[in-house]
């Protein structure tokens, strides 16, 4: 009675529809073994059968790490972005989708071409300007440069700004990259002022049709470079990938969001009709299918993401239940919100940081 008087009044204070899904994870998400997660709603996400017995023979700190990248991973797709509902869907039928996927050949390593083009063309960006590249050797109009351990070869007329195209050995040059690069499963368009800084970096997720990104890519990077701000934004490269509500994400330091707001306003405004309502879990809303959130400081991993890190925090919390044979709702809720709160993260506002100053305001529409 104590441990449930306790829960209730730590529950009181989590938002309601934050309270629900929680509830619906700590009811509905059942650990059955080290390599089997059941839902009652999705098909399990288990090991295949043939490897189960060589998957039972590892050390049980590598079942238990399995586990917990299986939990993330499945929290992750369910119910922050909603991008494994379809695949795990009951009535799914994937014996064949790759196949399906492919009938037009129009697809290089899963990458959807012709979508990529487009929104490559609405990129507005021109690229921007790396600093500090030493000139290690000369070769006509050839140059190689060095920083961070990777050399590469320029051209003085295409490369360089003009001031510094009679570079010489020893140099330090400032060289032209390009407007965009490749993410898993993303088209990254890099600003003008180049991407932002790595700290305090906000993110702005969009829940957009594949149209509607390329709509927003187009009017995104022409404002955001007219104002010369640091930034980068990415938008998935496959059409199929739009039913997750993080299709695109804006990314930019926190000491913007003054000047950035605005623009959200503008694009968000021009292209009302391409958003889709709902955003992913932990996420702050600003406007339907429009969501903010902080890039977590401190991660479980390097390449960690918000959603990933919040999730990971879920999936910690239920394998210590699981594992201290604790496995009812209640204890497992408390499980969860312990790990919250070690570290530091309110679930009244759980898109940000510890102590960090909640600036994000609704967009005025």
């Amino acid at each position: 009675m104590q441990l449930l008087d306790s829960l209730q009044t730590q529950l009181s204070e989590v938002p309601e529809p934050l309270q629900t899904l929680l509830q619906d994870i700590v009811h509905n998400v059942q650990i059955q073994s080290h390599y089997c997660i059941q839902h009652p709603d999705y098909k399990p996400m288990e090991l295949p059968e043939s490897a189960i017995p060589g998957f039972q023979q590892l050390p049980l700190d590598l079942q238990n790490k399995f586990l917990s990248l299986q939990l993330r991973s499945f929290l992750y797709g369910i119910y922050y972005n909603g991008s494994l509902k379809s695949a795990l869907a009951f009535d799914a039928d994937t014996s064949n989708l790759a196949l399906n996927q492919n009938l037009e050949n129009n697809t290089l390593l899963g990458v959807d071409v012709a979508f990529y083009e487009r929104l490559h063309e609405s990129n507005r960006g021109e690229g921007y300007f790396s600093n500090d590249w030493l000139v290690i050797q000369e070769e006509d109009d050839f140059l190689i440069v060095y920083k961070n351990g990777l050399k590469l070869h320029i051209q003085r007329h295409i490369h360089l700004q003009p001031a510094q195209r009679n570079a010489t050995l020893g140099n330090l040059v400032a060289i032209r990259m390009p407007k965009n690069l490749v993410q898993n499963a993303f088209y990254m368009a890099i600003g003008n002022a180049a991407s932002h800084a790595n700290e305090n970096i906000v993110r702005v997720y969009f829940n957009l049709t594949a149209e509607g990104a390329v709509a927003v890519m187009d009017s995104l990077t022409t404002q955001l470079n007219f104002r010369d701000i640091p930034f980068s934004f990415k938008a998935l490269y496959n059409p199929s990938d739009y039913e997750r509500c993080d299709s695109a994400v804006l990314y930019f330091d926190k000491n913007r969001y003054e000047v950035i707001q605005p623009v959200l306003e503008r694009v968000y405004l021009e292209n009302k009709s391409y958003f889709k309502e709902e955003v992913p879990l932990f996420t702050k809303l600003i406007a339907p299918g429009l969501a903010i959130a902080e890039e977590p400081d401190q991660k479980f991993s390097t390449h960690e993401s918000f959603g990933t890190n919040r999730c990971q925090i879920i999936a910690n919390g239920l394998l210590d239940s699981w594992l201290g044979g604790n496995d009812t709702p209640e204890e497992r809720m408390t499980a969860v919100l312990k790990y919250f709160s070690l570290y530091q993260i309110q679930l009244q506002r759980p898109y940000l940081n510890a102590n960090s100053e909640d600036i994000y305001t609704s967009l005025h529409l």
